[in-house]
């Protein structure tokens, strides 16, 4: 199969709110064209074409189909994002797959890991482009906060806890049809397990919990999970040990990390999302569920200080689609100037806000940099990514685990 050049002819099957918001956020990209909408609506399949033309008011006008299946066998699309219920994520994903089509499929991928593995297999042997649409770590602060655990700059990570309040879903949504969404762990818990698994290292156990109302929907639902710390790669902090001067580390140092997700509050009453990190030296706070806001505080040397800075001040304060791509060069540079064994005298308190605006569009270029990806890698089809199928595979593995362990509470 020929390889196409941008840009590239896409089919956005599926035309829900997310499909809108995608068509609008990637239509500024001259690597994407949409080609075609699959809906079960006209009103929807407009609303999808609509976003799209805003921006692309010269655009030729994209072709419509009912149902997703048309729209992925029409010979005339490079690639399909596929933004329906879960259900139908494998079973779809296998079909445009097999008629060579490159495919960005909305998170989970998959109702089961073993379901989404056979997608990635397949597309290897294919040779099309794959990937899950998990765009947290395309967030810059995301990635400094990484970076700041990953070499240990506050010490040692010894627990974690995430907090996610959301509106309420409607009673009948499939959002609470298991047969369909897979559960609030799978639809939903996958993005923020992909974070958790980025900084603290793989789940080697998971135990999940649910409030159940009568009407059968589990509107709160925590998991208890233990990491194993993946923490402490590069000597970058002063006057500790390292994994590099004490050898390979101990089986026993695990992260234990609490994962809450409740779909329970009011409409009109703002949602919020928050990280916790406490480390030996000091704590993270992330807020926001498009991260917005980071907070570190701690006692720490001047050389600390001076690397957390450092990491910070590369964050771009616009809404980027290079944003990480920028805080990863930054700690690069940091990593290979910060090797030295001089202990700085004293530590003293330290704290730092940093705040990104435009929630929106910092949205539109984490989406953006999700699908210049996928770009990347039909050009390159040995290119993996920043967030791997293999992590999505793990990441569901672990919603899947939580799930299957979930004991429930009658409220």
């Amino acid at each position: 199969m020929p390889t196409p050049h941008p840009p590239y002819r896409v089919g956005i099957a599926g035309a829900g709110a997310f499909a809108t918001f995608l068509a609008g956020a990637l239509a500024p990209l001259p690597e994407f064209e949409l080609a075609a909408v699959a809906g079960r609506t006209d009103e929807k399949r407009q609303s999808v074409i609509s976003a799209y033309r805003l921006h692309r008011s010269e655009a030729g006008r994209p072709r419509e189909f009912r149902e997703a299946s048309q729209l992925i066998e029409d010979p005339d699309i490079d690639v399909v994002i596929l933004t329906t219920p879960p259900r139908l994520h494998a079973p779809l994903g296998e079909l445009a797959l097999k008629r060579g089509k490159h495919l960005l499929v909305e998170k989970p991928g998959a109702l089961n890991a073993t379901a989404l593995e056979n997608l990635a297999r397949l597309a290897k042997k294919q040779r099309r482009a794959f990937a899950v649409n998990l765009v947290l770590r395309y967030n810059p602060l995301v990635e400094a906060a990484e970076k700041i655990i990953r070499h240990r700059l506050l010490g040692r990570v010894y627990h974690a806890s995430l907090r996610n309040s959301a509106h309420r879903v409607a009673s009948g949504h499939w959002f609470w049809d298991r047969e369909r969404s897979g559960g609030l762990f799978i639809e939903h818990g996958v993005h923020f397990f992909e974070v958790g698994r980025h900084w603290f290292g793989d789940a080697v156990e998971a135990q999940g919990f649910a409030l159940t109302e009568a009407n059968g929907e589990s509107s709160r639902m925590w998991a208890s999970v233990l990491h194993r710390d993946r923490t402490g790669r590069d000597d970058l902090q002063e006057g500790q040990n390292t994994r590099q001067e004490t050898g390979a580390p101990s089986p026993h140092e695990y992260i234990p990390v609490h994962y809450y997700h409740g779909f329970v509050m009011d409409s009109d009453a703002p949602e919020s999302t928050q990280w916790d990190v406490y480390c030996a030296q000091g704590r993270i706070v992330l807020d926001g569920w498009i991260p917005q806001r980071l907070y570190i505080e701690g006692t720490l040397t001047a050389r600390q200080v001076d690397w957390i800075d450092a990491l910070l001040d590369a964050v771009p304060t616009q809404p980027s689609a290079e944003a990480v791509e920028k805080v990863r060069a930054a700690a690069a540079s940091i990593s290979a100037s910060g090797h030295s064994k001089h202990l700085s005298a004293g530590r003293r308190p330290y704290r730092r806000t940093l705040e990104l605006t435009d929630r929106q569009g910092w949205y539109e270029a984490m989406a953006q940099a999700r699908f210049l990806e996928v770009c990347r890698m039909i050009q390159d089809p040995d290119w993996s990514g920043l967030v791997t199928s293999a992590d999505a595979v793990a990441d569901l593995a672990l919603a899947e685990a939580c799930t299957a362990s979930t004991g429930r509470c009658e409220e």
